[in-house]
């Protein structure tokens, strides 16, 4: 994966970037505003001393204040924000073109190692994800970080039947009530908020899938957008839907017929069987690795074995994948 070698860094710079200058941005704009009201506060306590015609002067000098602190505070929490976000969301569309050229270039490489998957070659890989859950304005998750363990661990599973360890990077709570309910699976979401948002807060660029698990979805029971490096679950899914998505990132576009197997769309089955071919094409992905992801090839080998066994929780309880709530890729 040479090219996507290459973009991850550059991306990572690019968004820390936009990150930091934000941030400062943020900073100036509340300590010019904290000066304004101080100024305010100082001019209306000299205004209640100064006799006429100076206290209507000094009046009219506090309501140009006002003014200036009202169209001050207008100009920061609104036209500079709108204007991070828009530069946000043309960066995250240039990337978003960037990775498709990369997907192109590094099948050089990839259809070698495919080759040998076939041929039976599968040494112990590695998948990188981290987790975030969504929660309402006062912070109240959509799931609990144990249940979000467990459908990891049901996911780690299925992955484990490919030679594959899946490695919980890390779980965090994200207050943004605006996407609990409100993201969809169509292609007309990838020109929404919420397509532009989870890309510009992954974990990293581009080889760890950042699972971002939502209240509910609209028409869908999970989505996948290849091309990313998110999966959207909604709080009621299971381990197997986190599979499926990540399948669908890794190149497996299509649904399978079979009710048993983990890309199906159909209803009933077990939905936890995955073939030799899905096993390689989610193998050979950029998300794939030999390497320990998210920094943990520092620790000892009993270290990350424990690291691991405590990043999900028991298994968890499967729901039945019904036909009238497919997720898509």
């Amino acid at each position: 994966m040479f090219c996507i070698s290459i973009l991850s860094p550059v991306v990572t710079i690019i968004h820390t970037f936009i990150q930091i200058a934000r941030q400062i941005v943020r900073t100036v704009c509340e300590w010019i505003s904290s000066t304004i009201t101080v100024v305010k506060t100082i001019v209306e306590e000299v205004c209640k001393w100064l006799p006429w015609p100076l206290d209507k002067l000094c009046d009219l000098v506090t309501k140009v204040i006002e003014v200036i602190e009202t169209v001050w505070n207008w100009i920061c929490h609104d036209v500079i924000e709108t204007i991070f976000d828009w530069v946000e969301i043309i960066v995250e569309y240039i990337v978003y073109i960037l990775k498709w050229i990369c997907w192109v270039i590094d099948w050089v490489t990839r259809g070698p190692d495919l080759l040998l998957c076939y041929l039976g070659i599968r040494p112990t890989k590695f998948l990188g994800v981290c987790v975030k859950i969504l929660a309402d304005g006062a912070g109240n998750p959509v799931l609990s970080v144990p249940d979000a363990q467990a459908m990891l661990k049901d996911a780690a599973a299925i992955f484990g039947r490919c030679n594959i360890r899946l490695v919980v990077c890390s779980i965090e709570i994200v207050i943004k009530p605006e996407f609990l309910t409100s993201t969809s699976c169509e292609f007309s979401g990838m020109f929404k908020r919420f397509f532009s948002w989870f890309s510009a807060n992954t974990c990293g660029c581009c080889s760890t899938v950042t699972v971002y698990f939502v209240q509910d979805m609209i028409g869908a029971g999970g989505c996948a957008y290849p091309g990313t490096d998110f999966v959207i679950i909604p709080a009621n899914a299971d381990g197997t839907v986190i599979v499926q998505e990540i399948g669908h990132l890794c190149d497996l576009w299509a649904h399978s017929s079979d009710p048993n197997n983990v890309m199906t769309d159909q209803g009933g089955g077990t939905h936890d069987q995955i073939t030799e071919g899905q096993c390689c094409m989610i193998r050979t992905s950029r998300f794939v690795h030999f390497a320990r992801p998210c920094g943990l090839f520092r620790l000892s080998k009993s270290a990350f074995e424990e690291r691991l066994k405590h990043s999900v929780g028991e298994p968890f309880k499967r729901t039945e994948r019904g036909t009238g709530r497919k997720s898509r890729p």
